[in-house]
């Protein structure tokens, strides 16, 4: 099956304040790579049961799904796991990954950053640290038990950083968040960090009392890598009074993928992907998905990771058809409408080559 530019344009322009720099977005005619009932299988390396990738995961797989394609979620083992399976793995082509992630999985496999790309940026996991009342500042840590997720997980790399940028000697143990938050409960550890979109599913259930968030300052060195955020009334009813804040630090989720060679069955197979994820973008901005695709843009950049050229293309095509629909704005506002279409898809189409 083939999306016309016309239908994929007219989904873009019906978002036109979630995706403002893909107002019209041009695509490349290419037949089916599949025959009808052979659908292409894109695996999607999400994350553990209870956290947002697996949540986000869904949505993708819901909305994607077609009769020439299928988007098949995996529970993965955190984002550095993910990285490393979509290298290794077999039948995995997407991951999720914190943004963070590829330069300290880099110490150890070198040659990562020029094997991994990336299609999007899609939203920013908010860091949480949940400890009982005896913590009032992420200082009373110090030589505490502290459950920072399991090995290789986005969490762990990024409460690595977090402790030691604020000099803070905390003892880590490595355990899904599930099984931290028994542990919590039970006083066998003080305190446990997730980096999860929020409202992050693991807090929304009824929790003891007394158990709270506890703020991250966000110092010179943090902000490096990090961006600020917070946790408000509305998004923990049970853990955040009304009218109040807590701060914390946010790190950005990268859709990764395997920087295939042009012209493989892999890369072409992608190249679908971007297609369909794009056009029908706007489809994941409506309930019951995630409220965090609301603060997805498709044209941010993650600095020090290398965009998927067939995204880098439909953006600066957008960018330059936008700017040929303002020129016939200004020079030949004498057009029929249909005169006026029918020369920026004639420019879609000449750009698209």
């Amino acid at each position: 099956m083939v999306v016309s530019r016309r239908s994929m344009v007219a989904t873009l322009l019906s978002s036109p304040a979630a995706l403002p720099a893909l107002a019209a977005v041009p695509r490349t005619q290419a037949a089916s790579l599949t025959v009808p009932g052979n659908p292409i299988p894109i695996g999607l390396m999400t994350g553990e049961i209870a956290g947002t990738f697996i949540q986000v995961g869904n949505d993708i797989a819901e909305v994607v799904d077609s009769p020439d394609m299928r988007i098949l979620p995996i529970i993965g083992k955190g984002s550095l796991q993910n990285l490393l399976d979509l290298v290794d793995v077999r039948g995995v082509d997407l991951a999720f990954a914190a943004a963070d992630t590829l330069t300290y999985a880099a110490k150890a496999h070198p040659d990562l950053p020029g094997r991994i790309q990336y299609i999007c940026k899609l939203y920013d996991n908010e860091v949480h640290v949940l400890a009982g009342p005896d913590i009032t500042r992420i200082e009373d840590l110090k030589d505490k038990v502290v459950n920072i997720d399991v090995v290789g997980s986005g969490t762990a790399v990024t409460s690595a950083v977090l402790f030691r940028a604020l000099d803070i000697p905390a003892r880590f143990v490595n355990n899904t968040p599930t099984k931290g938050l028994e542990m919590l409960k039970a006083g066998e550890v003080a305190a446990i960090t997730y980096a999860a979109g929020k409202p992050a599913r693991l807090f929304t259930q009824p929790l003891p009392a007394g158990l709270h968030l506890v703020p991250i300052p966000l110092n010179d060195e943090l902000a490096k890598s990090y961006l600020p955020g917070s946790f408000l009334h509305e998004d923990y009813p049970g853990l955040v009074p009304p009218q109040a804040s807590v701060d914390t630090i946010a790190v950005g989720v990268a859709l990764a993928c395997f920087g295939w060679p042009p012209g493989t069955e892999r890369y072409r197979n992608l190249n679908r992907f971007v297609e369909l994820f794009f056009s029908k973008f706007p489809e994941l901005l409506k309930p019951p998905h995630h409220p965090k695709w609301k603060d997805v843009n498709l044209a941010s950049q993650i600095p020090g990771w290398r965009r998927f050229q067939p995204v880098a293309g439909l953006l600066a095509a957008a960018r330059s058809s936008e700017e040929f629909s303002r020129f016939l704005d200004t020079r030949h506002n004498d057009l029929s409408p249909a005169q006026r279409q029918g020369l920026i898809d004639e420019f879609r189409r000449t750009v698209a080559r």
